[in-house]
């Protein structure tokens, strides 16, 4: 089984997504791709998106939820 989104759109939405909190959490945005960085300091850059993005999804996932559980009541 293929790990593709179930909407086109979502690749592009994620990869916003990613940017916005990169710049909340004042990383350069690098055409570079941390080549002159270690792979820790990338790695810790990258756990830091990561997360925050998870924390997001979740709660914008909760929020549905909540929404559409209020929503039948």
């Amino acid at each position: 089984m293929a790990n593709k989104p179930a909407d086109p759109n979502a690749k592009a939405a994620l990869n916003q997504m990613k940017l916005e909190i990169a710049s909340e959490l004042g990383i350069e945005n690098s055409t570079e791709y941390g080549a002159d960085k270690t792979s820790y300091h990338n790695g810790e850059i990258g756990g830091r998106v990561g997360g925050q993005m998870s924390k997001r999804l979740v709660a914008m996932g909760e929020e549905a939820l909540l929404r559409e559980y209020n929503s039948k009541k």
